[in-house]
């Protein structure tokens, strides 16, 4: 789900599933796939250039996506994220002018 206002830079990767790869007796591109319910983006959400979402994120009215962050967790509302993986750097409402 994409909220409203939302900002997707370019390059951007939302991967709302993974491949499966728990036996070893199957090749990994026979065992399909497997969800953590997707991805969840709220209203007034800028996504930066080169960022990767990853499946069962949810991210937070608000928050800011720098550009190249690899997002495996949850994002706060108004958070501001960056980093490999993504951590808070920063937050809008104690951040803002």
């Amino acid at each position: 789900m994409i909220g409203n206002n939302v900002m997707v830079a370019a390059f951007t990767a939302m991967f709302a599933a993974n491949h499966r790869f728990d036996r070893t007796d199957i090749p990994i591109r026979d065992q399909g796939m497997a969800t953590k319910g997707g991805i969840r983006i709220e209203d007034d959400v800028w996504i930066g250039s080169h960022s990767v979402i990853l499946d069962g994120v949810n991210i937070g009215k608000g928050s800011v996506i720098a550009a190249g962050a690899i997002v495996d967790k949850n994002v706060a509302p108004y958070a501001i994220v960056g980093g490999v993986p993504a951590r808070q750097i920063g937050n809008r409402l104690s951040d803002g002018k």
